[in-house]
């Protein structure tokens, strides 16, 4: 199914049927602006992960327990196939659709982007066998050793690579983009560099008693300007109960694209399909999840397309008033694309079993089997952008075309 917000909606031809994308899933709303986003992200595009919550109710904040709670695998990394056979997990061969091609292509390294803030003083998080690779590491408000609620077994820029060894050998899968070539062998805690190790007495790679207004005041102003965000575009699931469960490209106008999706009154769910997000040079988008609806991803892929737009060009935002899970992901591949919930309610991001580029904001982040490195969102997608993760040729995220 495609879909475009910079042309008329047409009826496509899909082998001998009439496909009619436009009727239950597009309301055209104007054109996009040729404008940059109306905020700075300077200091949020240092981090991977924001977790905003207390402990306990503070300030006007509910309390969510912790605010970062990451278990098995690495942050700033994804030394692993893509999509990862169980072997290396988190186990998603066979369980996502494949990459299509006019999707880019999702690299294999370490990037050096799995930051991680903490920012409400009585913030904490808890890391479990993860390995994070970064160039700041773990800053949290408070103070340690208050700050780690239990951090055991991850090590911080393990020269031994923790949790595991890859080398890919690149994409063996003609017709798409599956890179499930490599070898690689496990890093067991034993393994690994024990100086590195991010838990007490060492705390390698953390830093407490930061002081993070800077990037709490730059989230204040990101939520402020894109709740003002005049609509550029609608994406409309609700005559199909708030569902995407066929595989869907969306084709952005230049500039900034600012897209509400209607559910009617239902949660947003991807499921069983690829969600490829394209655009030219220098388009970008805002998607705009309604307060009364979730964003549900289940066995499913949100992609960065390969017509031009850049990495880190796409958020999905949510300022729903609830201290509920606002986005809950199982079994994915994302890449090039930020997921923030900023409402300070309690409202929390949980995925499972995922790897790929992306930046998540919320009050209480909860990852389980993951392999991210950091694709944040930025306010202009300017040339070169994309090196920042510094992968070079492993990670694919130069401007790539590749026949269609």
């Amino acid at each position: 199914m495609q879909i475009s917000f910079n042309r008329p909606i047409r009826a496509m031809r899909s082998g001998s049927r009439s496909v009619v994308p436009a009727a239950a899933l597009l309301l055209a709303a104007g054109t996009a602006s040729a404008g940059v986003v109306p905020f700075s992200t300077s200091e949020i595009n240092h981090w991977l992960l924001v977790g905003m919550g207390p402990v306990n109710s503070s300030g006007g904040q509910p309390g969510i327990g912790q605010a970062v709670n990451v278990n098995n695998f690495e942050l700033g990394a994804n030394k692993a196939p893509v999509p990862a056979p169980s072997s290396f997990g988190p186990g998603l061969l066979g369980n996502v659709p494949n990459i299509p091609l006019n999707a880019m292509p999702v690299g294999s390294g370490i990037c050096y982007r799995g930051n991680v803030a903490v920012t409400h003083p009585s913030g904490v998080f808890n890391l479990q066998d993860v390995g994070v690779y970064g160039n700041r590491g773990v800053w949290t408000q408070r103070a340690l050793p208050s700050a780690d609620a239990g951090t055991q077994n991850s090590f911080y820029n393990d020269p031994n690579h923790f949790p595991n060894t890859f080398n890919p050998t690149g994409f063996t899968n003609p017709g798409v983009h599956n890179n499930t070539g490599g070898t690689g062998s496990v890093v067991n805690p034993g393994a690994a560099v024990q100086s590195t190790r991010m838990d007490a007495p060492n705390f390698a790679g953390v830093t407490g008693g930061v002081d993070h207004s800077a990037l709490r005041g730059e989230i204040a102003s990101a939520r402020t300007a894109i709740n003002g965000l005049a609509q550029t575009g609608t994406l409309n699931v609700s005559g199909s109960g708030g569902t995407i469960n066929s595989h869907t490209t969306i084709t952005l106008g230049p500039g900034l694209n600012v897209i509400d999706i209607v559910t009617g009154g239902n949660d947003f769910l991807l499921q069983n399909a690829n969600l490829v997000i394209d655009g030219p040079a220098g388009s970008g988008a805002i998607f705009r999840v309604p307060g009364n609806a979730n964003f549900l991803v289940s066995q499913a892929n949100i992609l960065i397309g390969n017509g031009g737009i850049d990495l880190g060009s796409v958020l999905f935002y949510s300022d729903r008033q609830t201290n509920n899970q606002h986005f809950n992901f199982n079994n994915t591949v994302i890449h090039g694309v930020a997921f923030w919930t900023v409402g300070l309610a309690g409202g929390e991001i949980n995925i499972n079993n995922a790897q790929g580029c992306t930046q998540l904001i919320a009050d209480k982040i909860t990852l389980n089997d993951v392999r991210f490195c950091q694709c944040g969102f930025v306010p202009v997608p300017a040339p070169g952008a994309a090196g920042l993760l510094g992968l070079g040729a492993l990670w694919a995220i130069r401007r790539r075309r590749t026949p269609r």
